[in-house]
C-alpha cells in the first residue's frame, strides 16, 4: 500500500511537467503500470489512482464519452460495495452517456441483485440517447429481457431456471470486475 503511494506521488508530480494535449493518456499509462507491478492484494492502491482518476476528469468535457475514461469509472466502480453509487453520480455528470459499456455495467449490477426494473430502464435510457455501439445494448439488452420473461413466467422448476441461467451467462462478456469494496467516492 504504502509504495503504491509514493508511486502515485511520483506520478502527480511528474504531470506538472507534461504538455500534451491529451491529459487522460499519462493518467491511463499509469494505471496499466500499477496493473502489471501491483500485487494482487494492491486493491486500495489502484482503487486510490482510480478514484483520483474519475475526480480529475469528472468536469472534463471531452472526455465525457471517451471510452477510456468510461472504462476507468467502471474499473473504479468495481472497488465499491455500491458500484450503481458511482455509475448513477458520474452519469448526472454527464459521463459515459453515449457510451454503452457504462449503461451496460450499470444494468448488469441490478440484474445482480434481482433489481429487474431498474436494469430495465438503464437500457431503455441506453437506446433513448443512442449509445455506442448499439449492437453490443441490443444484445445486452435481449439477454437482460430473457432473464425478465423467465423471472416473470415462473413456470419453470429451479433448476430448469439455473441451467438456462448458467447457459446465458456463458454467452455475457462482464464489463467490469466485481471486487471487494473501497471507500465511497468523495464528491
Amino acid at each position: 500500500h504504502f509504495a503504491s503511494i509514493y508511486l502515485f506521488r511520483c506520478f502527480e508530480n511528474s504531470l506538472t511537467s507534461y504538455s500534451g494535449d491529451d491529459p487522460l493518456d499519462p493518467w491511463g499509462k499509469f494505471v496499466e503500470y500499477l496493473e502489471q507491478k501491483l500485487p494482487a492484494d494492491g486493491s486500495s492502491g489502484m482503487s486510490l489512482v482510480l478514484d483520483r482518476l474519475v475526480q480529475r476528469f469528472l468536469n472534463v468535457e471531452q472526455y465525457a464519452n471517451d471510452i477510456r475514461y468510461v472504462n476507468y469509472c467502471i474499473k473504479c466502480a468495481s472497488y465499491y460495495s455500491d458500484p450503481v453509487a458511482l455509475y448513477s453520480h458520474v452519469f448526472s455528470k454527464g459521463i459515459g452517456t453515449r457510451t454503452a459499456a457504462l449503461y451496460v455495467a450499470w444494468a448488469q449490477q441490478f440484474e445482480k441483485r434481482g433489481l429487474n426494473e431498474p436494469a430495465d430502464a438503464v437500457y431503455q435510457k441506453a437506446l433513448e440517447n443512442e449509445a455506442q455501439p448499439a449492437d453490443t445494448v441490443h444484445h445486452e439488452y435481449s439477454i437482460c429481457l430473457i432473464f425478465i420473461l423467465i423471472y416473470e413466467a415462473g413456470g419453470r422448476n429451479p433448476l430448469q431456471n439455473s441451467n438456462l441461467t448458467n447457459q446465458m451467462s456463458s454467452h455475457r462478456e462482464p464489463v467490469a470486475q466485481s471486487k471487494v469494496c473501497a471507500p465511497q467516492f468523495p464528491c
